[in-house]
């Protein structure tokens, strides 16, 4: 799959997932997002999460599908680890300095009580932040209305 990130020029910035089968999806984005965005496709590029926000976007959801009403009772074991680890992450981008892994893991374990899941290491953590700042640092350099793409699974710049 393909993310394009397109950054408004006298409006919001606009998300395109371009299936391998050339199906797309889109929406119109609030300001917070693409950095948001940007941070789901580390996080579930780095640890492989198939069943999040982009692997079910590739597998055929529309980005629409997960503000139904009822969406997040359906959502898959990945797709709630994945929000809570970028929550996490968004969150931390406000803090003085970086979590540890441990203190991720049990945050993530505090708000999925009856899920268990891998706990993620240092190792991946700092994968995750190296990718999203190459992705960050990218998408702040693009001019305005211009486009961002990444396929997906996102690896950093070469």
């Amino acid at each position: 799959m393909r993310i394009q990130l397109k950054k408004g020029r006298d409006g919001p910035s606009t998300l395109v997932c371009i299936r391998e089968d050339g199906s797309r999806t889109w929406a119109k984005e609030h300001p917070f997002f693409p950095l948001h965005d940007l941070t789901h496709c580390a996080v579930e590029s780095v640890l492989g999460l198939e069943e999040a926000f982009f692997g079910l976007i590739a597998r055929g959801w529309e980005i629409d599908d997960f503000a139904k009403p009822g969406a997040s009772a359906s959502l898959p074991h990945d797709a709630l680890l994945a929000e809570h680890l970028v929550g996490m992450l968004d969150r931390e981008r406000a803090l003085p300095q970086t979590l540890s892994a441990a203190e991720v893991n049990e945050a993530v374990a505090a708000s999925l009580p009856h899920e268990s899941f891998q706990p993620i290491t240092d190792a991946q953590l700092d994968a995750a932040r190296a990718l999203w700042l190459d992705l960050a640092a990218r998408w702040r350099g693009l001019p305005q209305g211009a486009t961002l793409e990444i396929p997906f699974p996102a690896r950093a710049a070469a």
